[in-house]
């Protein structure tokens, strides 16, 4: 559900999937009456609108495109993001991989890694999504993750010279 671009709408009324419904205002119809509506277009301006917009030929008699998404640059926190949840998944991978398969076995020390890191990484996704923008700001600025991150690369060429 969204909120309808067609009327002035404080709460989402508009369900899309193939093809959009406003219970709102009962705009309805496919991407091409979407777009003639958001834009004022009529149908045929609509569907050329797309084609040329996604690089496509409204007569198919050109051939097509492959478009590339757009990849943004990420923010500080959507890096710090993606470098823990990556970190998480890592450890989670090593406690099943290099869980001793009986007690007489000496620990593998990536599996001792895992027990040991993945509590804080836990710990700090957790700073990162739910605590104030102070303490987001402290583990922006400081050098814990860095730490952990080459604690973690140590692990992984332990692990790759086994």
């Amino acid at each position: 559900m969204i909120c309808c671009p067609f009327h002035a709408d404080r709460n989402p009324s508009m369900k899309v999937d193939s093809r959009f419904h406003c219970f709102g205002c009962g705009a309805d119809g496919d991407v091409i009456d979407f777009t003639a509506k958001l834009f004022q277009l009529s149908l045929l301006q609509a569907a050329e609108k797309l084609a040329t917009d996604f690089g496509l030929s409204a007569t198919g008699n050109s051939p097509r495109f492959l478009c590339k998404p757009v990849e943004k640059p990420l923010s500080p926190k959507e890096q710090l993001y993606k470098i823990l949840c990556s970190y998480r998944s890592l450890l989670v991978n090593w406690r099943m991989a290099y869980a001793p398969k009986n007690p007489e076995v000496s620990l593998h020390p990536c599996f001792v890694a895992s027990l040991h890191y993945a509590d804080r990484v836990q710990y700090l996704l957790d700073i990162l999504l739910r605590e104030s923008p102070n303490e987001k700001q402290q583990l922006l600025n400081g050098k814990e993750v860095t730490a952990l991150g080459e604690a973690i690369e140590r692990c992984k060429e332990t692990e790759e010279a086994a």
